[in-house]
């Protein structure tokens, strides 16, 4: 009987430790908005490829026809993060780390901004682009 149960507690063990060491595919194309603390709502898109862990890839504003891309990604289980710089309109250059929860096809979270003279915290909220399907010819 003492066996049974520990060869029942061992299976249990093992499966939540298999459970907890799976991750989501964050690989594609994300599409979402980004609010600062007076409300001013930006449009991003981030475009992200994920192999293991390591995540690379592209994120910056939905209007830019070429996004920065990102450095230092990782994900470990549902928490996603990563870098990417920028330059404003003056050419200064602008640093953002993004920390995010990836649920599904949505990601939630605050991307922490800093340039040489300003820093800032922005609440993110993005969602999965949906593939198009093919047309048949």
């Amino acid at each position: 009987m003492q066996s049974i149960d520990s060869a029942a507690w061992f299976v249990v063990l093992a499966a939540c430790l298999l459970t907890a060491g799976s991750t989501v595919d964050v690989t594609g194309a994300w599409t979402g908005e980004i609010k600062d603390q007076e409300g001013y709502i930006g449009h991003i898109r981030f475009v992200l490829k994920q192999t293991g862990g390591q995540i690379t890839g592209a994120a910056g504003p939905s209007s830019r026809p070429t996004l920065p891309a990102i450095y230092a990604g990782k994900l470990e289980r549902n928490h996603l993060t990563f870098s990417a710089d920028d330059a404003d309109s003056n050419g200064s250059r602008m640093m953002y780390n993004f920390d995010l929860t990836v649920t599904d096809d949505q990601m939630h979270g605050k991307v922490y901004g800093r340039s040489e003279e300003h820093s800032w915290t922005l609440v993110v909220s993005m969602t999965r682009e949906k593939s198009k399907p093919q047309e048949r010819r």
